[in-house]
């Protein structure tokens, strides 16, 4: 195995651990700029979104809906931020005059969150998978116009 095919084949797990850290990094670093931009953003939006309509503490959830954290774990990063913002919420000092600060989201509100954050886990699920494709040389499609592999006669 030369040189060059082994730096090749290394390019898959890094592009598949770069796209899973934040979505649409494995892209650029495959040289897929405007793709891994449109990536990068549309999960982001999408993922805040879903934190920002159902609030950090409904939305991102490892004890009440494991199935949809794990779905929103497929996004990396942001996922990571936002348990450890929802973990530190639960830790925020309160008075004792004032008693527990109770969490209040509406039910419909707070659903529509997950979704939207789980979804943009499972999306970038693809994008993980489409990076891990797109850096392995054997997957790569020939230009247009070149002959087609021929085979055994």
């Amino acid at each position: 195995m030369s040189t060059s095919e082994s730096s090749s084949i290394a390019r898959i797990p890094i592009a598949g651990l770069l796209a899973w850290i934040l979505p649409g990094l494995g892209h650029l670093y495959l040289g897929y700029r405007k793709r891994g931009m449109i990536l990068l953003v549309t999960i982001m939006v999408t993922f805040w979104s879903g934190v920002a309509i159902g609030g950090v503490k409904g939305t991102v959830d490892p004890n009440n809906r494991k199935a949809w954290f794990f779905a929103e774990l497929c996004t990396g990063s942001h996922a990571l931020v936002a348990w450890g913002w929802h973990k530190a919420i639960g830790l925020t000092p309160k008075a004792p005059e004032q008693g527990p600060r109770p969490y209040t989201a509406h039910w419909l509100r707070a659903d529509v969150g997950i979704h939207y954050a789980g979804v943009a886990g499972l999306l970038n699920l693809l994008v993980i998978l489409d990076a891990i494709t797109r850096a392995d040389p054997a997957h790569r499609k020939k230009p247009e116009g070149s002959p087609a592999p021929r085979g055994d006669p």
